[in-house]
């Protein structure tokens, strides 16, 4: 069966309660083998071998790949966290897509390849109201800046995951640093402690990770020597606010399906009828 022709599935109460409590849920075993074996396929042939970013960076927008974008088993989830009622609807989506890059860690991998060296990181530091900030309230969450990881490859914990400090998308208080509007740990002298805390996942290849970019997460050194990591990370946001500089193609979006494309229409809201992508309503 197509992956588009799937039925979306909504977010349950249990997923909610998780993704509230910690900041992050996994979708364990979404894509079937095929998908999977088709996907790596994209993925490897994309220059991406030993980098953190890849070489094509709009790979993850195209053949295959560009399904994971709007997959029914993320749907309903991000509708649920990053949209609001007037706005759904059948025909576009009710939230944006802004950003999305493929990784591949070969065993070995460091987390120094990395600009930031795997410092635990989040959007804005506690305390920060803003746009992108995680938010709950009259019952329903607004996540602000989302991320959906894609792991095409099985992922061991311990082993090179992305590891989360649970509970921290909702902290009130500095991360003990000298700065507190640095949006990481560095030169905080509970660093050690923070890391120490940080807990991760296991998960089949063809699995899904959600989480809101409020937590503080990080990456790490792939130390599993039975395959590479390769994920893909798209980035998802609400119809209020752009965190990334999108710099996608029109012709590229264009060839897109109608509701897809909805995902990259420009970001204004002001008598609510901004549904439709066009080359003059884009998110840039």
């Amino acid at each position: 069966m197509n992956i588009m022709n799937r039925e979306i599935v909504p977010m349950t109460d249990e997923q909610r309660f998780f993704f509230d409590l910690r900041g992050w849920i996994l979708l364990p075993g979404v894509l079937t083998q095929d998908e999977i074996r088709t996907m790596k396929a994209e993925a490897y042939s994309s220059g991406a071998v030993t980098q953190h970013r890849e070489i094509n960076p709009k790979r993850s927008f195209q053949g295959t790949l560009q399904t994971l974008l709007d997959h029914p088993a993320i749907v309903g989830i991000l509708s649920e966290i990053l949209s609001e009622e007037p706005f759904l609807s059948d025909d576009y989506y009710a939230f944006r897509c802004e950003n999305s890059f493929i990784a591949v860690r070969p065993p070995g991998w460091s987390k120094s390849e990395r600009r930031d060296g795997g410092m635990p990181h989040v959007v804005r530091p506690p305390q920060q109201a803003n746009a992108m900030r995680y938010q709950a309230a009259g019952g329903k969450i607004f996540a602000g800046l989302t991320r959906v990881v894609w792991e095409l490859e099985e992922v061991k914990s311990g082993q090179g995951g992305t590891s989360f400090l649970s509970g921290s998308h909702k902290s009130h208080f500095s991360y003990g640093g000298p700065d507190r509007f640095r949006p990481n740990v560095s030169d905080s002298s509970w660093e050690g402690s923070i890391r120490e805390s940080m807990e991760d996942y296991s998960c089949p290849a063809g699995s899904a990770v959600i989480f809101t970019e409020s937590l503080l997460h990080a990456a790490n050194d792939w130390t599993n020597p039975d395959n590479p990591r390769c994920a893909i990370f798209n980035c998802y946001n609400s119809l209020w606010a752009q965190w990334h500089r999108l710099n996608l193609d029109h012709d590229l979006i264009q060839a897109m399906p109608p509701k897809r494309r909805s995902l990259f229409r420009g970001v204004w809201q002001i008598g609510g009828e901004n549904h439709a992508y066009s080359q003059e309503n884009r998110s840039l």
